[in-house]
């Protein structure tokens, strides 16, 4: 962006061709049509788009939390499987050895050898979390892309009262459209 244009100027001007600064200037002065009711709708139309571009950057963060999240919660169900996978001999927290009965109360009874929790709950649970951050980020991909329709739906309102305000000034009732003496 150059100096005196905001996101909405170079925006304006992607779809409208015209310069960012072209469209600035046009949004200020009034352009060639600087009537009370199109300077209202023009108010009006950039407030939206504020509002509008406010929601889909709220959007767009829910749903990189939720893209973090689902990576957090894989991140965490490989670690399960990796230490799942650990035959320990001793407790990782003290040192004691693990004893022979603890290892087959383990493989028979679902039983942890090192803390004695249930293993069975855990097994079952370990995919509940990621489905649920799965289900999550669906959504907030979806308000993500509903926001930015709307916000493009706003752009193209203000690119059209944009090319209002460029058009040459339209003849009133009584002049002369010709330039010439009556």
């Amino acid at each position: 962006m150059s100096a005196g244009t905001s996101l909405l100027h170079e925006r304006i001007s992607a779809i409208t061709g015209m310069a960012a600064e072209t469209v600035a200037h046009l949004l200020a002065s009034g352009g060639n049509s600087p009537s009370a009711p199109l300077r209202r709708r023009i108010d009006d139309a950039e407030r939206d788009w504020k509002r509008l571009e406010q929601a889909h950057r709220a959007a767009r963060q829910r749903r990189q939390a939720d893209e973090r999240n689902l990576n957090d919660t894989r991140e965490n169900g490989l670690a399960r499987v990796l230490f799942h996978g650990l035959e320990p001999h001793s407790c990782p927290r003290c040192d004691a050895p693990i004893s022979e009965q603890r290892r087959r109360a383990e493989r028979e009874q679902l039983r942890c050898a090192v803390c004695t929790g249930d293993l069975s709950a855990s097994a079952r649970d370990c995919d509940e979390p990621e489905i649920s951050m799965r289900l999550r980020l669906a959504a907030s991909e979806a308000a993500e892309a509903s926001a930015l329709a709307n916000l493009r739906g706003a752009e193209v309102a203000v690119a059209e009262l944009v090319a209002e305000l460029a058009e040459p000034p339209r003849p009133r009732d009584g002049d002369n459209p010709t330039g010439c003496p009556p």
